[in-house]
């Protein structure tokens, strides 16, 4: 198991200071704190996120603790591979898979046993593109992986609070006979955001 990226966990560089450390985790566990949530789904990801700000700032609010952190972070002893979590498109059971860097992977479900293919990683380049189709339009986004490749993968639909722009980092899940994107998933510094695009 590896130790979590307790720098990503609180969305500062490595070379944050002590003030603008203890700033970002005031700030994350005022936002995930659980109370704030209704829905036992929200309050248990709200939980979860709010444990992870706290063992980050364990660890980082300590200059001990952070200066022997840091020095197995540089020896590369701390870190395996990065991880992302994919919704399942037919029972949504979140999946673990490793970053791929934009390469697109077929991902087994844990939970009801389906397959199901994703691009974990990749950068979107340029805003999607509405493209009509009779009476229908349809999205076009345009996909990076780390070795150069392109990739187009379509989205029945963009909800208008998904503003997706060229450079962001996303995860496209996609499903269906045609393979058409079911759930974008774009990664932030503290936390990752999810829409149903399809």
């Amino acid at each position: 198991m590896t130790t979590p990226d307790h720098y990503a966990a609180l969305g500062v560089a490595p070379d944050a200071t002590p003030d603008e450390i203890r700033r970002a985790w005031r700030f994350a566990i005022e936002a995930f704190h659980p109370d704030r949530y209704a829905a036992s789904e929200q309050r248990d990801r709200a939980n979860d996120m709010a444990t992870r700000v706290n063992a980050a700032w364990e660890v980082l609010g300590d200059v001990g603790k952070r200066a022997a952190y840091d020095q197995r972070r540089r020896a590369g002893d701390d870190h395996g591979p990065l991880m992302r979590e994919v919704p399942c498109p037919s029972c949504l059971v979140r999946c673990g898979v490793p970053d791929q860097g934009g390469r697109a992977i077929d991902v087994r479900c844990p939970g009801c046993g389906s397959s199901f293919r994703a691009h974990v990683g990749a950068t979107l380049v340029g805003r999607p593109q509405l493209v009509w189709r009779g009476l229908s339009g349809r999205h076009v986004l345009v996909l990076l992986d780390r070795h150069g490749t392109l990739s187009e993968v379509v989205a029945r639909r963009l909800p208008p609070e998904l503003a997706l722009s060229e450079g962001e980092v996303v995860t496209v899940v996609r499903g269906g006979r045609r393979g058409d994107a079911r759930y974008v998933i774009v990664h932030g510094h503290t936390t990752d955001l999810g829409w149903k695009v399809g």
